[in-house]
């Protein structure tokens, strides 16, 4: 498995000031270039890079920029790139647009009609500088062993010709060890405050783990994920739920909240600009944990997430749902996601996303939504009378959606991104007319009345943990008294 990371690693503060204004008008220069080649775009439509290559294009940005082939070529791409990100989220704006139109929801047609994606250059980023990829062309990334200053550096091509500039990095000993693992394809220099920062590409093989079993996680709030283990042809066992809880990230950013407000009632200026970003470090700390966590725990599995994709643009202000979006502020679940994919690859472990939507309402054993969520927790199927736990409930949904789940209906058996000797089995039945039963074991609840119920379930009532998370709700104060297959 190809796997590719980026460190971030800043220029040495012993840098010249000579050289740091070589670099502020080599970027200022490269972003004119991005933009002339924006404005070119969008007057021709280009839309692929054979239409880019276009000698007559080339040669005006070279003219009026005065850079060489190899920078006026990056920056046609890194305009190219930005117009096909603003062309995919315009996309998906005009797909709500319309969703909401038929829906007849005005309110939340007037907020996506003021929420218009803004063409490159033409929104209040218009005045920032755009970074561009340096290759081989334009510039390298140089390990040395005789400097004193720095053991890495990177030159750099300038404005004049045969001229290049030599800036030292400021490495770690993370980013020297991360460094050493692959090969180094290109980077870029960004400018974040008074500082540059060069953000390294490096590209690196790992051994892919073989896949014996799919994990499906549900990302949450309360708990921050709920995973569950399926295999064909075996029930589900206590070993395979696992959930980790995000208490300890609330409580340490409830404290954070709470020593701000004290300092600007305070009106302690100088602390809070020292605390400046330190709410959102502490949330990516605990996100990473969390991802490593869930790569630990899935050797030898396929990962299917959970992408709860629009939840928090569905819950607009005025919609009557003010507790949750209150809740739904602090989820960074696209991080999270993200994270996910990191910590996996570097393992070897194949990630897929799939779609969050009505996985918690639906039932997984029998498919129907005809189902109820007594509390926040549990979820009560009228169909077929099972009550589970809500969270390992969209779990198993999730996971069960790229095999012959009851909820994916067995179109997924074929995904193009699984390519497994029993997949390729499970189709072959399909085909035959012969469903391939996925076997799962859930408890069933029946719902007792306190007055008839036997007083020895009582005094035999098992903790929460050992009922992997299943609590009976109101109403159903009931009592596994039964352990079913299907």
């Amino acid at each position: 498995m190809l796997v590719q990371k980026t460190v971030k690693v800043p220029i040495h503060y012993a840098t010249m000031k000579g050289k740091l204004h070589v670099l502020d008008k080599l970027t200022a220069r490269l972003t004119y270039a991005v933009k002339l080649w924006s404005e070119l775009i969008e007057q021709h439509s280009i839309r692929t890079r054979k239409e880019l290559q276009n000698l007559r294009h080339q040669h005006f940005v070279q003219e009026m920029t005065g850079l060489s082939a190899g920078f006026v070529q990056q920056c046609g791409n890194q305009a190219l790139w930005m117009w096909e990100s603003y062309r995919e989220l315009h996309e998906g704006w005009e797909r709500a647009v319309e969703k909401a139109r038929a829906r007849g929801d005005e309110r939340r047609l007037n907020k996506l009609l003021k929420r218009e994606p803004s063409k490159p250059f033409h929104g209040k980023s218009s005045s920032r500088k755009i970074p561009t990829r340096f290759d081989y062309r334009t510039g390298e990334v140089q390990r040395s062993k005789r400097a004193k200053l720095s053991s890495l550096l990177i030159r750099i091509s300038t404005l004049k010709k045969y001229e290049k500039l030599t800036v030292f990095l400021n490495p770690s000993s993370y980013h020297l060890k991360l460094l050493k693992l692959g090969e180094i394809r290109d980077f870029q220099l960004l400018k974040h405050g008074e500082k540059y920062y060069a953000h390294i590409v490096v590209q690196y093989e790992v051994e892919e783990q073989p896949i014996q079993k799919i994990r499906g996680v549900d990302l949450g709030i309360r708990r921050a994920a709920a995973a569950v283990s399926l295999r064909l042809g075996r029930p589900l066992r206590r070993e395979d739920f696992s959930v980790i809880k995000g208490g300890l990230k609330r409580q340490r950013l409830n404290r954070l909240n709470e020593r701000v407000v004290k300092l600007q009632r305070a009106e302690k200026w100088e602390a809070l600009k020292r605390m400046r970003g330190k709410r959102r470090r502490v949330a990516e700390c605990y996100d990473r944990l969390m991802a490593k966590r869930i790569a630990e725990i899935s050797k030898g599995c396929l990962v299917v997430v959970g992408y709860p994709k629009g939840i928090k643009a569905d819950n607009y202000r005025g919609n009557g749902k003010r507790a949750l979006r209150r809740e739904l502020v602090g989820w960074s679940y696209e991080r999270i996601v993200r994270y996910i994919f990191e910590e996996c690859a570097e393992r070897g472990i194949k990630v897929l996303v799939a779609s969050e939507l009505w996985s918690s309402i639906t039932c997984h054993r029998c498919g129907s939504r005809n189902a109820e969520r007594p509390c926040q927790s549990t979820i009560h199927c009228h169909s077929c009378g099972l009550t589970y736990n809500a969270d390992f409930n969209a779990a198993i949904n999730i996971g069960s959606d790229f095999w012959a789940g009851p909820r994916a209906g067995g179109v997924q058996l074929n995904h193009p991104k699984l390519r497994m000797n029993w997949l390729e089995k499970l189709v072959s039945a399909e085909t035959a007319g012969q469903r391939p039963a996925v076997v799962h074991t859930y408890y069933v609840y029946e719902k007792m009345n306190a007055a008839t119920r036997p007083a020895t379930i009582d005094a035999a009532r098992m903790s929460r943990k050992s009922r992997m998370g299943l609590t009976p709700a109101s109403g159903f104060t009931g009592f596994p008294i039964r352990r079913c297959q299907t």
